[in-house]
This record gives C-alpha cells, structure tokens and sequence, in this order.
C-alpha cells in the first residue's frame, strides 16, 4: 500500500475577506488557499481512499484515513506500507498500523541526484569515470537497506571526495548525500526499509495536470467531490502503453489476485 500527498488550489478571496472583515495579503492567501489531498494507493494503482487536508496537516488529520483503511481490510491483509519521509504520515501509520511494515520511498533521492548530473553532462553516457564512480556509490547509499552498508557507502562517497578530481555535479552530489545520510539512518534505525517504487509518482503525475486546468475550487466539498469522481474513474482507466496496456488499474489488480 503506498501513501503520498499533493497540493491543489482551493479557495475564493473575496469571501474569505468578506468573512474575517479585512484584506488578505499575498503571503496571507497563498497558505489559506492551498491545500493537500493526501492519497493512498495499491501496487497495481488502484486508489483506494483519498484526504483533503491544509497545506501541511496534522497527525490527526491523517488518521480518519489509515482508519478507513483498516476498516475495510482484514488484519494481516496489508502487508507493506510505503510512503516519504512525511512526519505526518509516519506518526498516523505507527498510530493505527503499529505491527505493519513501513518502507520510506528513495524514489525522489534517486531522481534528485540523477537530476544533478544530468544537468551537467545531460545524458549519463557522458558523465567522467571519476564523477560515475561518485554517482554510483551514492546510489547504493540511497538503497542501503542497514545501517551498517549505509554507514559503509557514505564513508567511500567521502573517501572519493578527498581523493579524486570531481565535476560541481558530483560535489552537489555529495553535498546532497550528505544532507540525506542521517534521515535514512534514522528510518534504518526504525526497521524502515527503502524502497524505489514510483507508483505515487506515477499517479500525481496522471492526475496533476487535469488537477492544475481546474485551478482552484471554491469550497472543500467541491474539491472533494471532485477527487472523488476523477479516482473513481482513474481506477477504471486503461493504460495505453507498456506491460499491462488495455488494462485498467482494477483490471490489473483482479489478475494480481488471480495468480
């Protein structure tokens, strides 16, 4: 099961000012009209539930949501739960899924020290065999999965920094790996394991561009509604291209359990 949440626009200015009796400043508007819809979703991309929060929600906003969950599962038929290092979520997931596994998604840890390189040399065919041997022992801190080898990784990464010749990519790289090191001790520490699926990325990146042309909603029940009606027809949806074309996220979820 994985976890994740995205911003949407919610919001009219002028019944919002009309209701505290004073202008809104800029800075005022922009916190009061964003806010999160905080979705949790199958391997196969099924959305099973959805929360419409503030821009940065509490633990307590959360937890109706894992409670739904729970409620709609038998104990022991959700194996795994993955999310980012959200605090939020992890606080709300220990609270109402205390025995389940919980995996901290290196999804984004990946794409941003790739990103860094590509931005210097474009394409990874290009990068100097000094800045690939950087770029590869990071990777394998980023997916380290005890402290022990994570420990291991960074002391290398920091071993090729003195010794080598490096481009500025591998330098932000470094710096960012340095940055992130003691986050995923921690998670280490708390039997968290990494995971690198990017089934959340895949969905807000679906579904965030239609999110984008409705702007913004006037109310929390019509963006509610409306995450309702567009889930509700993402699941029924067939992907176009790859492995699992002509079948919907329901379609592929029916033939997982089949097997």
């Amino acid at each position: 099961m994985y976890v994740d949440g995205d911003w949407s626009k919610k919001g009219w200015k002028k019944k919002f000012e009309t209701l505290i009796g004073r202008d809104i400043t800029v800075k005022e508007w922009k916190k009061m009209r964003y806010k999160s819809v905080y979705v949790i979703a199958t391997k196969e991309k099924v959305i099973l539930d959805f929360e419409v929060t503030d821009r940065l929600p509490t633990i307590e906003a959360l937890i109706p949501l894992f409670v739904r969950i729970k409620n709609r599962f038998p104990e022991g038929k959700i194996q795994k739960i993955v999310s980012d290092e959200d605090k939020a979520i992890i606080v709300a997931v220990k609270s109402v899924f205390p025995e389940v596994a919980h995996s901290f998604c290196v999804f984004h840890q990946l794409k941003n020290v790739s990103k860094k390189y590509s931005d210097e040399f474009k394409y990874k065919e290009n990068i100097p065999d000094n800045d690939k041997l950087v770029y590869d022992e990071i990777c394998k801190l980023i997916h380290s999965d005890t402290v022990i080898n994570s420990v291991v990784c960074f002391q290398n990464t920091l071993k090729l920094e003195s010794n080598l010749e490096l481009s500025k990519a591998s330098h932000k790289a470094i710096s960012y790996a340095k940055e992130i090191f003691e986050k995923n001790i921690s998670f280490l520490k708390k039997e968290f394991t990494p995971e690198t699926d990017n089934t959340m990325e895949q969905i807000f990146s679906l579904i965030g561009d239609i999110v984008d042309k409705v702007r913004s909603f006037k109310t929390d029940n019509g963006l509610t509604n409306f995450c309702c009606n567009l889930f509700a027809y993402f699941n029924k949806l067939c992907f176009r291209t790859g492995k699992w074309a002509v079948f919907s996220p329901l379609m592929r979820q029916d033939s997982s359990m089949d097997k």
